[in-house]
């Protein structure tokens, strides 16, 4: 696929999913004061057979107690409206904005009974914010986005669980709860220092780092190198003790070899565990690669990728289970960071699990893509968020999908996943086969 239609459709499906596209309705301009609005739709519904492999629906996160529901239908459904503004000043521009969400869930609830149930609903400011930038050093202040490279640790501070959001699936809320960025835009290398603060989903976490980066890629594609610590949280989550570095490459490739693009990363996690005052000694990694055919019909691109995150091992003093943290969704594509429409958004948050996976994409044009994935899962230790099993299969699926994006307003998606749990996944759900239908529409207004 030509580079132009690659980020095309990057661009198109990431403000779907993320926050409220940059352009927008000019609602004030006077001199240099510029005032700019949008607003932005999602919704998305989904249909499960033999839910939780069997087992049913759950009473709740965290639990294996079933309702008895085999079958699920989940309607999720927001808006996102948003008002920025701009006032240049000499060499300079001040900037701010901010963005509200009315969410709600109906039907069923949420797939899996895990998360946000039906009629569980939410009205709240999701970003609100102001800062300061010039060429080469921008400072902002409030909620507002925040990721690095595709999200894989630093992604996300809002986990949209569901019951104080209103949704699960739709990811309606995307900004940390507060933020105090500074962005050095300099030229070999490039940084972040950043405060970041998240919701109570993800524990009230409090996070400060450094994020280096090469700020020329288009040759070779971007390295990375990150350091941060979770100094603090309200002590559901145990992230606070944490300390996180990481190196990672992202769009890597050779300029004689352009159809090739590496990704991939590497997380330790060290310092000591606040709540249980344990050693923390877990990792993470993943290694992936596509290549694109563009001489062939539908330019289809194969990609092949494998991830490790470390699990506990019960025998020994500290702690090894790699914390999936902040991870986000959809800055790449459908499987960044939930693995697989089944496993990934229902059982394995990145957290003790090996996957493996073979994904297939054509496009016919510059408004469709068809996709093809094939995931294996695995536990890394026989044991699923502390349950002992006998086995580390989790389960192999196989996910579709249908993309049609034909201008940076409207985004639609329809898909079809289905999994076959392996042998630790019937030792603690069930042995039947589960099947999604979904599909998931967005549309900007402005």
């Amino acid at each position: 696929m030509p580079i132009s239609h690659r980020w095309r459709i990057v661009l198109a499906t990431g403000a779907a999913l993320g926050a409220a596209a940059a352009h927008g309705y000019e609602v004030f301009k006077q001199e240099d004061f510029t005032a700019t609005a949008n607003l932005k739709t999602l919704a998305g519904f989904r249909h499960g057979e033999n839910i939780n492999f069997g087992l049913g629906a759950v009473r709740g996160f965290g639990s294996l107690v079933s309702t008895g529901e085999l079958s699920r239908n989940d309607l999720e459904m927001a808006i996102k409206p948003g008002l920025s503004f701009e006032y240049a000043l000499s060499n300079a521009t001040l900037y701010g904005g901010g963005t509200a969400v009315a969410a709600i869930t109906t039907l069923d609830g949420e797939l899996s009974g895990q998360f946000a149930r039906s009629g569980d609903h939410a009205i709240a400011v999701d970003a609100a914010y102001l800062g300061w930038r010039n060429p080469w050093l921008d400072v902002s202040y409030g909620a507002h986005e925040f990721a690095l490279g595709d999200g894989f640790i630093v992604g996300d501070g809002n986990f949209n669980q569901g019951h104080d959001n209103g949704q699960y699936w739709t990811g309606a809320f995307t900004a940390w709860r507060n933020t105090g960025v500074v962005k050095v835009n300099t030229k070999p290398v490039r940084a972040d220092l950043f405060w970041l603060r998240t919701d109570g989903d993800l524990g009230d976490s409090r996070v400060a780092g450094i994020n280096l980066e090469n700020s020329v890629t288009e040759r070779f594609g971007q390295l990375g190198l990150l350091y941060f610590k979770v100094y603090d949280d309200n002590g559901l989550n145990g992230f606070a003790g944490a300390r996180v570095t990481g190196v990672r490459g992202q769009d890597l490739h050779w300029p004689t070899l352009p159809a090739l693009n590496v990704y991939g990363e590497y997380v330790q996690q060290r310092g000591e565990v606040s709540r249980t005052g344990q050693k923390l000694d877990a990792n993470a990694w993943y290694g992936e690669m596509s290549y694109q055919f563009k001489d062939l019909p539908w330019t289809p691109r194969v990609y092949y990728r494998y991830a490790y995150f470390s699990g506990d091992d019960p025998k020994t003093p500290a702690f090894e289970e790699y914390r999936a943290m902040f991870f986000t969704i959809f800055r790449r594509d459908w499987d960044t960071w939930y693995q697989g429409e089944v496993g990934g958004e229902f059982f394995l948050f990145n957290e003790n699990q090996r996957t493996q996976m073979v994904k297939l994409k054509v496009f016919p044009n510059a408004r469709w893509a068809y996709g093809l994935w094939y995931f294996h899962h695995a536990l890394a230790t026989e044991q699923y968020f502390g349950l002992p099993t006998h086995a580390t299969e989790w389960a192999n699926e196989v996910n579709i999908s249908a993309e049609f994006f034909p201008d940076d307003r409207l985004y639609w998606y329809a898909g079809c996943a289905f999994a076959t749990p392996g042998a630790a996944a019937r030792e603690v759900y069930g042995d039947a086969n589960q099947w999604v239908l979904q599909t998931f529409i967005s549309y900007n207004f402005y």
